[in-house]
């Protein structure tokens, strides 16, 4: 009998979503309610779109798709979707794997001349998987002082970049960190394969295929793009059309619209192109070496949201800023894109909740508990910190009776070691077993980091720290200089780096670098490491 009412149940579970049906002027009204405050008839904004069982249920442009004409949004225009053209050669390389062309566990060296070779090997899959710990060329044309956005960035320099790496910065498949170099690499391998650049194998095998007939793939540096809206920032001084000095198809580079971007999401379900045994290779995330999933499979993020699967990403370029969401169990896509930055941003999570809301569980929160640990206590975990990979700092303070994080959160204890803070779903936890206090930040992924010595304040100390330090791999040095009691990196074209001492010989600066000074046998700076989000050991000698 309990077996009985279990099957009924659950078929009373798949007929409500079967059967449900959106009301299209509520959901309007709905989404109405939502566009930023930012947005008008006089300033740049967004495209909406939804798709439903096929049906594109809602389709809206809101503000200026150009300011010089006073053209409105409309989402039969195309717009830059950023990263979210991963996907399309990531489905490219699904449907060449399942015909045999290739196989994604065939390492990059086997497809490129003068590829360099590392400790570990490097396959496909790593770089679709964003696995492959290969070096991040738009963070090291930054460091080397070429301004991504600004300073031409070529197909060949992004792959010089791994050319010159002296080391992976991980072992492949043991991390996910996002890359959008190994996209460039895989268009040179596609090409490779099929002998035909990869944005006119995309085209020709995918987008035609799917009548996606508007839109399009920027193949070169101010090609003309037709009915494509332009991008737009805000400042005090006013707008500024935002333009980019990069087309590498691969990372970016698709322009699309509202129509053509519903026919692709539904492609998720039906398979019309490349069929299902395509489609299920390109939707399965890779798992990690640890056995742990990475959420992102071959170009598309794979993951729950409120109990729900969903694929998703995200893309920014210029000032577009770009969300594709698709819901397969309800048949459900949603897509944002704003020509405003971050002030057109319309999550498509706030869509889904206003849809889908029903068969949602709610988020996990932290339970309200809260214990009292002693002040005595509390000083053991007083310190600086820093992360494993050295790309990360954590400062711990005593304010009263409680502790503090970077000196604008409280920490509140939920046993003598772990604590939790309020509005966050993470967890802190402190552990002083060994010689070394370390602490470990989980939110999701769990983070490790080591105390270190704490600065030692003296301004005559930062004279230490001068000198000219040079990147063999990026071909580049810079000088370090302290002027009035600051120590900052000066170089000809990024001009002056504040170094912000954190502890000893480690130092921060606004840009989201980490700096860690390397000593020599005799206690001597040798040299300097940076590491940042992105990009880890990047080392400079002292000359």
């Amino acid at each position: 009998m309990k077996h009985l009412i279990l099957i009924g149940l659950l078929f009373l579970g798949l007929g409500s979503i079967e059967a449900q049906t959106i009301d299209k002027a509520e959901l309007a009204k709905n989404i109405e309610a939502l566009i930023p405050m930012a947005v008008n008839d006089t300033t740049p904004g967004l495209i909406v779109g939804v798709v439903h069982k096929g049906e594109l249920i809602f389709s809206k442009g809101y503000g200026l798709a150009n300011l010089a004409y006073g053209t409105a949004n409309n989402p039969n225009m195309v717009y830059n979707t950023g990263s979210v053209s991963k996907q399309f050669l990531g489905y490219a390389f699904a449907m060449l794997a399942v015909d045999g062309k290739l196989n994604l566990d065939d390492p990059v060296s086997q497809y490129l001349d003068n590829w360099p070779s590392f400790k570990h090997e490097v396959t496909l899959r790593h770089l679709l998987s964003h696995t492959s710990g290969y070096r991040e060329a738009y963070t090291m044309s930054n460091l080397a002082g070429r301004i991504i956005g600004t300073d031409k960035l070529s197909r060949e320099e992004c792959l010089n970049v791994v050319r010159k790496q002296p080391e992976l910065e991980f072992v492949p498949g043991s991390r996910y960190t996002y890359n959008s170099t190994a996209w460039v690499i895989l268009a040179e391998v596609l090409k490779k394969v099929t002998g035909e650049e990869a944005d006119q194998w995309v085209s020709n095998n995918i987008l035609k295929p799917l009548n996606m007939n508007d839109t399009q793939i920027e193949s070169y540096v101010g090609e003309v793009i037709k009915n494509a809206a332009e991008s737009y920032s805000h400042s005090d001084k006013g707008y500024t059309n935002e333009k980019s000095n990069r087309a590498i198809f691969g990372a970016a580079e698709i322009y699309s619209n509202i129509p053509d971007l519903m026919t692709w999401v539904m492609n998720y379900d039906t398979a019309e192109i490349g069929g299902k045994a395509v489609n299920k290779l390109f939707l399965d995330p890779f798992i990690l070496n640890n056995g742990k999933s990475s959420g992102y499979a071959l170009g598309i993020g794979v993951g729950k949201y409120k109990g729900l699967t969903r694929y998703r990403h995200t893309g920014g370029h210029e000032a577009f800023a770009t969300q594709l969401s698709y819901f397969p169990e309800h048949q459900l896509g949603l897509i944002t894109i704003s020509n405003y930055g971050g002030k057109g941003w319309l999550a498509t999570s706030k869509i889904a909740d206003l849809i889908l809301g029903e068969y949602m569980k709610p988020s996990k929160t932290q339970e309200d508990k809260t214990v009292k640990v002693a002040k005595k206590k509390l000083k053991q975990f007083v310190g600086h910190y820093i992360s494993e990979k050295g790309n990360d700092t954590a400062l711990i303070t005593l304010e009263g009776d409680s502790l503090r994080g970077d000196n604008e959160f409280t920490l509140i204890p939920t046993s003598k070691n772990t604590f939790r803070v309020d509005n966050w779903n993470g967890k802190i936890k402190f552990d002083t077993s060994n010689k070394e206090t370390t602490l470990t930040i989980t939110d999701g992924d769990a983070v490790s980091y080591h105390q270190i010595d704490s600065w030692e304040t003296s301004k005559s100390k930062l004279h230490t720290y001068e000198g000219d330090f040079f990147s063999e791999e990026l071909e580049t040095t810079y000088h370090l200089k302290v002027t009035d009691g600051k120590l900052s990196i000066h170089h000809r074209w990024l001009g002056e780096i504040e170094l912000m001492p954190f502890a000893n010989d480690v130092f921060k600066t606004n840009w989201g670098y980490h700096v860690m000074f390397n000593r020599d046998a005799q206690n001597q700076i040798s040299g300097l490491t940076l590491n940042s989000g992105r990009t880890l050991n990047v080392k400079f000698d002292k000359q």
